[in-house]
């Protein structure tokens, strides 16, 4: 019973912090369907591991499939996909022809965005071995810091 209250409280704090819906969502935009250019795509790439990684605990949480013996393995592909995120965007594409979500301002901006990919990574680490303890707890502060770190760089820095 007390492992149900941890896992429920782990989905309602990803809600309450803002995190986890725009995260889970199929979004069904039509940016969704534009082209976009190759470090575009590369990036959308990485990004997505992240959306996945959520879908699946969000997954595991309503019992629709998967179990908490899997986190480890999830968060351990969260954390490998935030190693490769700042090196997905250390080219300018700015004026780029091809679809892209990633505001100009990030180049403009790069010591602000960098540290917050650096964070994202720390997060994503921490996350991952927080998950191998199986102590609820640490796992559900843990996805919040990543989850957090998600939200603000995208509220800043990723046009809707």
């Amino acid at each position: 019973m007390k492992l149900r209250k941890l896992m429920t409280g782990v989905v309602v704090a990803s809600f309450a912090l803002g995190t986890a819906a725009p995260l889970f969502a199929d979004d069904g935009h039509e940016h969704s369907k534009k082209k976009r250019f190759e470090e575009s795509q590369v990036r959308h790439d990485v990004m997505e591991h992240f959306n996945d990684g959520f879908g699946k605990i969000k997954k595991i949480f309503k019992k629709e499939a998967g179990s908490i013996a899997d986190f480890p393995a999830i968060a351990a592909d969260m954390a490998d996909a935030a190693t490769k995120t700042k090196a997905a965007f250390l080219k300018d594409t700015r004026g780029m022809k091809g679809h892209t979500e990633a505001k100009d301002i990030i180049w403009d901006n790069w010591d602000d965005f960098a540290q917050r990919l650096d964070q994202l990574e720390t997060d994503a680490a921490a996350f991952s071995e927080a998950a191998k303890t199986g102590d609820m707890a640490l796992f559900q502060a843990a996805m919040g810091k990543v989850g957090k770190n998600c939200k603000s760089c995208h509220d800043k820095y990723k046009d809707k």
